[in-house]
Order: structure tokens, then C-alpha cells, then sequence
């Protein structure tokens, strides 16, 4: 179920959701798991009864920003980018002409992070935090 901008997925084990009514189980297993849970939950009701969900109740994902850079990378990675060309990619201008390594070092570190991260996580990427 969507709203245009976030879904909320439901996993079927058995059976279609075109025959009729559905019984919907929310299981939650552990006190730790149970907060994250109960909002997903009370996300999917509003959802369900009005079709989209108010401001209040859309998911404030404060990393998100860094995994989507985190996945450009992992991709340059992948299609055999340097660490050059990924930092010229993602921070254009700020990348001197010459001599980045010596005149861009933070942006050098910063990708030279960024890279180690996206090799590590690449080696099982549904492990998190992308697909988490």
C-alpha cells in the first residue's frame, strides 16, 4: 500500500488478497522490536482508512541522505570507478582541477570512506542498512 511517496509492504504467506477479505497478523516478538512495530502498525491503519498518511506520520529517516550517497558508490564501485572519478561525480566543483589528493584531502578521506563502507557492505548488501 502507497501513498505516492511511502509504502508499506505487506508480506503474504499464503493465500491472495483478490479472494475477499483478508486477516491481517501483526507480530511483534521482544520489547525491542515492539516500538518500531506499533508505529509501523498505526502507519498502515491511518493508510488504510485514508489513503495517505498526515505530515506527523511520515517516517523521518535521518540517514538517509548518507545511504543514498552510500549506494552511488557501492554502483561506482561496482562499474570500476576510481577514487577520482567518484569524488569528481558526487562533489563536482569542489574537487580541485589538479592535484585533488593534495588540494581536496577531506573530500579524498571522505570518499576513501565511502569506499571502504560500500566494499564492506557489498559483500552482503540485504544485511542492512540499505534493504534493512
Amino acid at each position: 500500500m502507497s501513498d505516492g511517496r511511502w509504502a508499506i509492504r505487506l508480506d503474504l504467506f499464503d493465500g491472495t488478497l483478490l479472494g475477499g477479505p483478508v486477516l491481517i497478523e501483526h507480530r511483534i516478538s521482544g520489547l525491542q522490536s515492539a516500538k518500531p512495530k506499533q508505529a509501523a502498525l498505526r502507519q498502515f491503519v491511518v493508510l488504510a482508512q485514508n489513503g495517505g498518511l498526515p505530515r506527523s506520520m511520515m517516517p523521518k529517516e535521518s540517514k538517509a541522505a548518507h545511504w543514498i550517497l552510500e549506494l552511488r558508490v557501492a554502483d561506482a564501485v561496482v562499474a570500476g570507478a576510481n577514487q577520482q572519478e567518484i569524488a569528481r561525480r558526487l562533489f563536482r566543483g569542489a574537487i580541485a582541477p589538479h592535484r585533488w589528493r593534495a588540494e581536496s584531502p577531506s573530500y579524498r578521506s571522505r570518499v576513501q570512506r565511502l569506499v571502504k563502507r560500500a566494499r564492506r557492505l557489498l559483500g552482503d548488501p540485504f544485511a542492512g542498512p540499505w534493504f534493512d
